[in-house]
């Protein structure tokens, strides 16, 4: 088999802003990560990312170099050190392989190898926690390699959030962002950051000024108090958009919240989309976060009552399609 580097042009690298192929493997700047140290971690993250290519090879092989396993007692091991291959149309793409280790948290490369047959499309999931350092692809000899099919939405959704929106807490890498990405056909950039979202204003100003398709944002959880949400959440997005005047914004209060604050926190994010539509926004939506699961009870819809578990995402990306489909895309 020939080994394909990840500089090859016809290996897309999708979901980190900015990557440059033999850079470094990462979601923010060094101006955002200087600006909000905290960050640092959550740069490192691949969350969301994906390594994209189309080939008629019968035996594929993927390996990731990576560094800085751990176990996180928020996530599935799968979810957190292994990467996903899914091979066919990326809207409809089927699991191929689990790319793991023979032992986990020791081996500095996780490999996996698969087939397919005919000329296809190929979707790896990065892995959520370590630090990825190099990616690899192996086809047959003889076989062709080609770019991508192209998403059908030219422009990328991005999301900034929790560590709801950045995935974790579930199994698989199919959580909401990456499910609304698969239900519209679009690429995305998942800017969740656990624990650390606060409503940053140079991250604003930052995430607008990325072309995109829409932008979601939900950092409620992140917001240690009623007040911290009530100083940051308008200021953010009039921060936003002076950057970006005119992409569709959704805004959400957190989900399964039961909390004393749960009605102010709602009307806090609420105020600030009922404030943009008297501006004359006409291309700002919200959703009460209450009403993300729709009619299932809220109870088994999460891992511990804050985080939402894979039928949690699930609905959560059902609830915020039916919004995208009847105001944004509807033509799709």
């Amino acid at each position: 088999m020939k080994k394909i580097e990840i500089t090859d042009k016809r290996l897309k690298t999708e979901g980190l802003y900015g990557f440059v192929p033999g850079g470094r493997f990462r979601r923010y700047t060094d101006g955002i990560v200087g600006l909000y140290p905290r960050l640092a971690d959550a740069d490192v993250k691949c969350a969301g990312a994906r390594l994209r290519f189309r080939t008629d090879s019968a035996r594929i092989a993927v390996e990731f170099d990576v560094s800085n396993q751990y176990v996180d007692r928020g996530m599935s091991f799968y979810q957190a050190n292994t990467a996903y291959a899914y091979v066919g149309p990326y809207s409809s793409s089927a699991y191929a392989a689990l790319v793991s280790a023979d032992r986990p948290y020791e081996d500095g490369v996780i490999r996996a190898e698969f087939g397919s047959a005919g000329m296809n499309d190929v979707t790896v999931f990065f892995p959520h926690n370590p630090t990825v350092d190099g990616v690899r692809v192996y086809i047959e000899d003889g076989a062709a390699l080609e770019m991508p099919t192209p998403h059908r939405i030219k422009l990328p959704f991005v999301f900034y959030g929790s560590s709801i929106t950045e995935q974790g807490h579930t199994l698989t890498p199919l959580a909401y962002p990456t499910l609304l990405s698969r239900f519209f056909d679009a690429d995305f950039y998942n800017f969740g950051a656990s624990g650390n979202a606060k409503g940053e204003p140079e991250l604003a100003g930052y995430l607008g000024g990325i072309e995109k398709s829409l932008f979601f944002y939900d950092y409620d959880h992140n917001a240690p108090t009623a007040e911290h949400l009530r100083r940051t959440h308008e200021a953010f997005f009039r921060r936003f958009r002076e950057a970006d005047p005119f992409s569709p914004v959704i805004m959400t209060s957190r989900p399964a919240d039961d909390t004393d604050e749960t009605e102010e926190r709602v009307r806090i994010v609420k105020r600030t989309y009922e404030n943009a539509r008297r501006a004359g926004d006409e291309n700002v939506y919200f959703l009460d976060g209450r009403t993300l699961f729709g009619d299932t009870d809220p109870a088994i819809c999460t891992t511990d009552r804050t985080h939402p578990n894979d039928l949690g995402h699930y609905l959560i990306a059902r609830s915020l399609e039916k919004l995208i489909r009847e105001n944004i895309f509807p033509q799709e």
